[in-house]
């Protein structure tokens, strides 16, 4: 845990010491254009949401854009090594870190995230969609070096 982070006895703090990470999957709204819809998220929630994580002790903050071109050919290859699996089709995926989920939740209840971060959300975003993880992050290969592995 970082020096100057501090589990608190909520039971949604973290147990382990390690930041909590927190995804959410959007998929825009049907009729929203790709160049639209990132527009919008780039120019108008990010600017608006972003010092507003902050400040509610979001500790790092990161978002994964689905390269749709990438995601129909890669699952092509998927189909004939693994039968089933779907490529994700969600448009972003919001990855957030912080030491205890409370800090989440003041965020999301804060009137200037609803007045200004999310206020047009549902023209954007088709919520149905939305899916939520929640762990841990561990890294076993960074930087071509192997982590957290046991050499056998």
């Amino acid at each position: 845990m970082a020096a100057n982070q501090t589990t608190t006895s909520s039971p949604l703090a973290t147990t382990t010491g390690l930041p909590i990470k927190y995804t959410v999957t959007h998929t825009r709204k049907a009729g929203v254009s790709e160049k639209a819809f990132i527009d919008w998220f780039q120019g108008v929630h990010l600017p608006a949401g972003v010092p507003l994580m902050k400040k509610h002790g979001i500790v790092k903050y990161a978002v994964h854009v689905r390269d749709p071109k990438v995601g129909a050919a890669f699952q092509a290859e998927v189909d004939k090594v693994r039968p089933g699996w779907k490529v994700s089709k969600c448009d972003v995926v919001l990855e957030y870190w912080t030491y205890d989920m409370g800090n989440l939740k003041s965020l999301i209840m804060d009137p200037e995230w609803q007045e200004r971060a999310v206020k047009d959300e549902e023209d954007w975003i088709d919520s149905s969609e939305a899916t939520i993880h929640i762990g841990y992050d561990t890294t076993y290969l960074a930087d071509g070096q192997i982590l957290n592995v046991d050499a056998k």
